[in-house]
């Protein structure tokens, strides 16, 4: 299966200073596109033309964008970046750092091959079925097309230290590079999260019918090679932002 998932974190300032502007003008020219057959005009129009947003209030954003402290819901996130995405594609031609401009930060990009069945499918369940048990207070990881920043930082850590704990078993001759340069020693106080990597490795390599086998196999197979640099990626540009990240979903 092809295409690729990529994760945003937004900068309200931006959005309301770069993006707004766009968004609150009725007046621009209808646009066609030729790659995907349609006519789009502004973002009011636009939204009363496609049925998936038909449900969102144009009026509601606009008041929503001019609050200090707003949250865009996954539908409207969606519906702002498919607009401005489709309807400025002239512009942009997929320049990340416009998109930046107008207040969609781009963090990473999975491939669905076996990126986002490791995040969203290996580390998830493993997070819920070995993490949260052991928490001293009740915690829910809500996956969908919008997820928490702490949320997101929790999974990438956690499939970190699960791939370097493959390695070991694996005996591989990078582990004491891996050890280095994935700042193993930071997790040195993260008992829970060692426990529950370790029993996770445990379970696929007891457990015959273990759920997501396939995946699991890749990253033995030398997926513990890849897969930690690009969650160090995505933790670096995750930085330290605080806030949704939200979810475009390309197949």
């Amino acid at each position: 299966m092809g295409g690729f998932i990529e994760l945003y974190k937004i900068d309200k300032v931006k959005i309301k200073e770069n993006l707004y502007p766009k968004i609150s003008d009725t007046s621009l020219p209808d646009v066609f596109l030729e790659t995907i057959d349609k006519r789009f005009g502004s973002f009011r129009d636009f939204l009363k033309s496609e049925p998936e947003f038909s449900a969102i209030s144009y009026e509601s954003i606009l008041k929503k964008l001019q609050q200090e402290d707003y949250t865009l819901e996954n539908e409207e996130f969606t519906a702002l970046f498919d607009w401005f995405t489709w309807y400025y594609q002239n512009d942009h031609e997929g320049d990340e750092e416009i998109f930046a401009h107008h207040g969609f930060i781009s963090i990473w990009h999975l491939t669905t091959r076996y990126e986002v069945p490791l995040l969203f499918s290996v580390t998830a369940m493993g997070i819920e079925e070995f993490y949260i048990p052991l928490l001293d207070h009740a915690q829910e990881l809500t996956i969908d097309r919008i997820l928490s920043s702490n949320d997101l930082l929790l999974m990438v850590d956690y499939l970190i230290l699960l791939s370097f704990k493959v390695a070991v078993y694996m005996d591989s001759p990078d582990v004491e590079l891996m050890r280095q340069s994935l700042e193993i020693s930071k997790f040195d106080t993260s008992f829970n999260l060692h426990i529950s990597t370790e029993k996770h490795l445990n379970t696929y390599l007891q457990d015959h019918d273990y759920m997501y086998r396939n995946e699991m196999t890749h990253l033995l197979e030398g997926g513990y090679e890849y897969i930690p640099g690009i969650m160090m990626n995505i933790k670096e540009n995750l930085g330290s932002y605080e806030g949704p990240i939200y979810l475009d979903q390309s197949y």
